[in-house]
């Protein structure tokens, strides 16, 4: 019978390319020595404790498996004589089963699933089935009967009582019923919610009762009355433990949309005048999908464990003050102490722990998809495995020793395995021979991307073996730098004068008569340096990029430039550590360029080790040299003010290497205006304009033209217009 237990993270992994025989010089540690590190890994008779601790657990039989037509095992029941009943779906069926024996059908129901069970004091069984909310009884001499009828559409749990009394929580109504005999009941309490989910005694013989889907606990007086003594702002309450002291355990599951905390106790009902005061003090709250909750005495509540699961089934009293619990999705069993220390007693194969049945020191658990039955012994088991995730190691890596802290008395023995699959499959390495753990291993697997372990902890004639750290020394092959992109950026880009806090600088006016006045502008942020005055800067082109390595070593860059025309590439940067390189483009010639990024893993390996990727860029342009402006004539005629003519100017920008980007006219020095080419687009090396000049006085003026390509190289053409 195989144990199962998977909570793993997902990772982010690199791709594995371009192997090579060289290995990177550091040596990497995987290590594993928290609760939350062992929980990823798979249980058969171990336990992992909240402390960090593999321990050898109980010993888990799958006394039942394989049943026809069934799906899940819904509920569990022991009567006075050891015998199992179990209540299946999707076939509503009831089964007993005794030690040694295969499982017995008692009864074929005929309804969809028998949800819930319980036994009186007379060995007679109750079983409430969905989805036609029915109640059978199975004597204890084998009769069976449809036992009562509450017309709702489930009954989910089942609690016997005083005097062959039975109660009977139901949905999708909310109502707990009290049923007396067959055929003989009543509705004994309205919760005011959708659905009774648990049904428990209080110590002090009040009933308490679970519900969804607004997730409250309730406590029913004798009279019926009722009163929320904890809302624990989940969608269900699914489970109730009541313990020796008093103290309510509950198990909450939580919608993904639903609320992460609770209101405030409030009447679910009429409750007694002069009921205890059981209001909720503290709600607590969290994202975590399901909980295990104390709600005490005096109506306090606290969180004692999440578990890394979807949800939370079934839970039970257990042992020195702590709850036993089983969840779903994963399938798995733990144990939490009123003082939070947890520990996780096993877990299956199949995807919910769906029931839970402790008596003494028996203790059943059932499961659906797959349905299995399973039997813990009652103490500690000869042996135990743990067998740990399929760690990633992101690239093909080679083993060193492996370092186990191990404690107490009996054996431990390692293994190992390896592999290219996140899954182990046929391609994976076999095991490798157990040997027993004296501090440091030798790991045999050969050298693969994925590696797992697994240990075995034998039980001696002392103390229980424990296992607190497991440390993995590996070396990653040694792959190559991966670079994302190369980003070039050029003069369209504006430049900016100042930091953040620019402060322009001050100036001053010194008189013959000695006095000096000194002037400055207010702290201002960075601002946009206009063309002219960042000429010298218009040949500046910069380059960026993102690169990574998959083994995590430091990178070296090297940059290099070639025209489509050329052959042969020529080194800008001959070495760097950052990703961004700025040149003065202006001693190239005016072209079509690349650049060709080189990333080297060269710091943190020897030489004749080290890696090496390549990455060119897009082609890009260099043009230093200005269009032209050409062909500028006048054509004046009368304006529309008297004694005012207009003047229309035409002509032609022409540029070389890069298409035309803007066209601006000044008047006798006036301020610079802008004008659409011809066609009123910016489209091409060559663009035909015109523009009228309005109002102009008699006389001579001087229209200047200016002409700026996409590189943001200027040039300026002037014509005279006199008018009369």
């Amino acid at each position: 019978m195989r144990m199962r237990w998977r909570f793993s993270a997902v990772l982010a992994a690199l791709a594995l390319v371009g192997a090579s025989q060289a290995w990177a010089v550091r040596t990497s540690l995987w290590t594993q020595d928290t609760v939350d590190d062992f929980l990823a890994g798979d249980v058969t008779g171990v336990t992992v404790t909240s402390d960090g601790q593999v321990q050898l657990g109980a010993a888990w039989d799958s006394v039942v498996t394989n049943l026809p037509e069934v799906a899940q095992i819904w509920c569990l029941a022991r009567d006075s004589k050891g015998q199992i009943y179990f209540g299946t779906g999707d076939d509503g069926r009831i089964y007993r089963w005794v030690h040694g024996r295969p499982a017995q059908l008692v009864w074929n129901t005929g309804s969809s699933e028998i949800m819930s069970m319980a036994i009186d004091a007379n060995d007679n069984l109750y079983a409430g089935t969905s989805t036609d909310g029915l109640i059978y009884r199975v004597t204890a001499r084998g009769d069976t009967s449809r036992y009562f009828e509450t017309g709702e559409q489930s009954v989910w749990t089942l609690l016997t009582g005083k005097n062959g009394v039975l109660y009977a929580g139901t949905g999708s109504r909310g109502r707990v019923y009290k049923i007396t005999g067959p055929g003989k009941g009543e509705v004994f309490a309205e919760t005011r919610d959708a659905n009774v989910l648990a049904l428990a005694w209080a110590k002090d013989g009040a009933l308490l009762a679970g519900t969804s889907s607004k997730g409250l606990l309730l406590r029913i007086e004798a009279n019926g009355a009722t009163r929320v003594i904890y809302d624990s702002g989940a969608e269900e309450l699914r489970a109730i433990a009541v313990l020796d002291d008093g103290s309510i355990a509950v198990g909450t599951n939580r919608s993904p949309s639903g609320s992460s905390g609770g209101g405030a106790a409030g009447g679910g009902g009429g409750g007694s005048p002069g009921g205890p005061p059981l209001g909720i003090e503290i709600t607590p709250s969290g994202g975590a999908k399901c909980g295990v909750y104390l709600v005490q005495p005096d109506g306090s509540a606290r969180l004692l464990y999440a578990p890394p699961c979807d949800f939370v089934y079934a839970m039970v009293p257990g042992d020195a003050g702590s709850v036993w619990f089983t969840t779903g999705n994963p399938a798995a069993l733990f144990r939490v102490g009123l003082d939070r220390k947890f520990g996780l007693l096993g877990a299956t194969e199949s995807k919910q722990l769906l029931a839970l049945l402790r008596v003494g020191k028996e203790v059943y658990a059932a499961a659906g998809n797959a349905a299995v039955l399973y039997s813990l012994g009652s103490g500690v088991g000869p042996e135990g495995t743990y067998i740990s995730e399929a760690h990633d190691l992101r690239s093909v890596a080679s083993w060193g020793e492996a370092r186990v802290s191990a404690s107490g008395g009996g054996e431990v023995h390692w293994s190992s395995r390896s592999g290219f699959s996140k899954t182990p499959d046929d391609g994976w390495s076999g095991w490798s021979r157990e040997v027993p753990v004296k501090g440091y291993v030798k790991i045999e697997s050969p050298p693969a991307r994925f590696l797992q372990y697994r240990l075995r902890l034998r039980r001696g004639s002392g103390e229980l073996p424990a296992v607190s750290t497991v440390e993995v020394a590996y070396l990653q092959r040694n792959l190559p730098p991966s670079i994302a992109n190369v980003t070039l950026y050029g003069p369209e880009n504006p430049y900016f004068e100042g930091g953040p806090e620019y402060r322009p600088p001050q100036i001053s006016q010194s008189f013959p008569n000695g006095i000096k006045l000194e002037f400055s502008l207010p702290r201002s942020g960075p601002r946009q340096v206009s063309d002219p005055s960042a000429a010298w800067a218009r040949g500046i082109r910069s380059a960026s990029w993102d690169a990574a390595d998959p083994n995590g070593d430091n990178l070296r860059y090297k940059l290099y430039i070639k025209a489509d025309d050329e052959t042969a590439w020529k080194s800008l940067s001959i070495g760097t550590d950052d990703r961004a390189f700025s040149w003065d483009a202006e001693s190239f010639a005016n072209g079509t360029y690349r650049l060709k990024l080189e990333a080297s893993d060269a710091p943190d390996n020897p030489d004749g080790t080290e890696m090496k990727a390549e990455r060119v860029s897009a082609p890009f342009v260099i043009d230093n040299i200005p269009p032209r402006v050409e062909g500028l004539r006048t054509s004046t005629r009368e304006g529309s003010l008297k004694g005012r003519s207009t003047v229309t100017v035409s002509g032609l920008a022409i540029d070389a290497d890069s298409r035309i980007a803007k066209i601006e006219y000044s008047v006798d020095g006036s301020d610079w205006k802008q004008v659409f080419p011809d066609d009123s687009i910016f489209d091409s090396l060559q663009e035909r304009f015109h523009f009228d000049v309005t109002d102009l006085t008699p006389g001579e003026h001087a229209v200047t033209v200016r002409a700026s390509d996409e590189q943001r190289n200027v040039s300026v053409g002037k014509i005279l217009a006199v008018t009369r």
